[in-house]
């Protein structure tokens, strides 16, 4: 690089679990490769066979917190791949290009975008900013289009270094040009492709993958803490830095409980990677170093336990739950209804004999914090066949560590506006809903077996979606179904590695 110019399923037996293991990574799984190579398309149009140019981890800055990329030039095994997966999608594809609507994009960055580019979340002088880097074809194109870019929306919210071959550009509230110009000269001198913690992760993955993300956890958390501080305080316009003690104070403090991923207790690193495979695609994914006590997969098959759901449906899932999230507790574990929460005006003209009678009344709600604790050291196994009334048809056996629980979870399931059946077993609970049926099982369907093929084989976790289905039922409209009909199902897997996890997302596409 140069310079710049600037039926109801037999049970399967569950081993008692009282570890926890943190699940916050597998939040992050889709949001970094799916979402970016979603989001990317209407960014601009992209060439399979676009010209080479660096790698992105190249052009990106070893301490980005976060990291996606996309190589559209891999190995020919997986080019040839790709353009039969891109051959299915004639709706969405145009000889291996995406179709934009957004006519000033295309203008300024289809012209010049090379096929390598990637975006990061990067810290600097306490603010976050969204990095986009890539591969260039044509370096005054691209400095023309980001000119144009940067008129739009200012210096201080967007700002680009075009060098040698490549771009690195920063989308921010504030300071956007100098942190791009700070971005470029710290990839510089540590480029993320040289940092070893990131080598090492990559390394984990398929020699061969078209798309790959990277997360040190910890500082993702304290960058998503910013963005969302900036976001309440309406800071977008002000010159003050958010201090450094603030934001960890706030991390800390519980102020987020509730927001998967912003609790102030991840850490260790997160690899994913995408890779084309004959009939569809693989993501894989694990960390290294994440927070949380060590645990073994269950001795559960919940890969049996799935396949002996109604063949007709269109989600359905199991999974070992070790320590029910503490971020559920945070969102729905307070009364939904509290008494004391009530001005005295609102009860204005009632007599005190009606207002005591109100308060017991609310009182009497289900004890939802209770319901959650229940779910520790459970088996939860579930299925959706469709919608009725506007309401899921849904079907449920929540396996408790004891009696007691599953009288907490059945009280709280009892109380909910849906139309259920509810009964206890021992430890079992038994939910159904109206309209539910199960006529054949899931294992006999072969779009299962194909979507299920080479996910961990004892995982503790499962969910698998039949995409037609689900589409169909949730009313999408003609166009998203029209769009998204080649992908035929989805699969994800994980399992434990001691306090690590790893997993497989496989998306069938015909």
């Amino acid at each position: 690089m140069t310079d710049p110019e600037v039926v109801t399923p037999e049970q399967p037996t569950l081993a008692p679990v009282s570890v926890r293991r943190s699940r916050g990574p597998l939040l992050l799984v889709g949001s970094l490769v799916l979402a970016l190579l979603l989001g990317v398309g209407g960014w601009a149009g992209l060439s399979l066979m676009a010209g080479t140019g660096p790698q992105a981890a190249e052009i990106t800055p070893g301490n980005v917190v976060a990291f996606a990329a996309v190589d559209l030039t891999p190995g020919l095994g997986q080019q040839r791949k790709l353009a039969n997966l891109l051959a299915k999608f004639p709706k969405a594809f145009d000889d291996g290009d995406v179709r934009v609507d957004d006519k000033d994009l295309t203008a300024d960055v289809t012209p010049w975008l090379g096929g390598r580019f990637g975006a990061a979340m990067w810290m600097h002088n306490s603010q976050a900013y969204t990095l986009f880097v890539a591969a260039s074809r044509d370096d005054r194109k691209a400095r023309e289009g980001l000119e144009r870019l940067r008129g739009r929306e200012g210096s201080g919210k967007f700002g680009f270094v075009v060098g040698d071959g490549y771009v690195v550009a920063a989308r921010g509230t504030r300071d956007a040009q100098a942190a791009a110009e700070a971005a470029h000269a710290e990839a510089q001198a540590t480029p993320l492709a040289g940092v070893a913690a990131y080598a090492d992760a990559v390394k984990w993955l398929p020699e061969e993958h078209f798309a790959h993300a990277y997360a040190d956890l910890a500082g993702l958390n304290q960058a998503m803490t910013t963005m969302i501080m900036s976001d309440l305080g309406d800071l977008g316009e002000s010159e003050e830095a958010i201090p450094e003690d603030a934001i960890t104070e706030v991390t800390s403090s519980g102020f987020f409980t509730g927001v998967p991923g912003l609790t102030g207790k991840q850490k260790g690193t997160l690899i994913v990677g995408a890779n084309a495979v004959d009939g569809g695609v693989e993501v894989h994914y694990r960390t290294f170093g994440a927070a949380g006590t060590e645990s073994v997969a269950p001795t559960a098959d919940l890969i049996a336990a799935v396949g002996d759901l109604s063949a007709d449906s269109a989600v359905a899932g199991s999974v070992a739950i070790a320590k029910a999230p503490a971020e559920l507790e945070g969102m729905f574990g307070a009364p939904m209804l509290d008494p004391e929460d009530f001005d005295p005006e609102d009860f204005e003209g009632l007599t005190p004999e009606d207002i005591a009678a109100i308060k017991a009344e609310m009182a009497k709600g289900p004890d939802f914090a209770k319901a959650f604790k229940a779910l520790d050291s459970s088996l939860l196994t579930f299925a959706m066949t469709g919608m009725q009334n506007e309401m899921p048809v849904l079907f449920a056996t929540l396996q408790t560590k004891d009696a007691t629980a599953a009288g907490d979870v059945a009280a709280a399931a009892k109380a909910t506006e849906i139309p259920l059946k509810v009964t206890v077993s021992g430890n079992t609970v038994r939910i159904v809903s109206d309209g539910y049926t199960a006529s054949a099982k899931l294992s006999g369907s072969p779009l299962f077996t194909k979507a299920i093929e080479g996910l961990p084989s004892h995982p503790d976790s499962l969910v698998y979606v039949d995409l037609t289905k689900f589409l169909s039922q949730t009313g999408a409209d003609a166009r998203t179904r029209e769009m998204a009909a080649p992908i035929k199902a989805i699969a994800a897997a994980s399992t434990p590695l001691g306090a690590d996890s790893e997993g497989t997302i496989r998306l069938v596409i015909e």
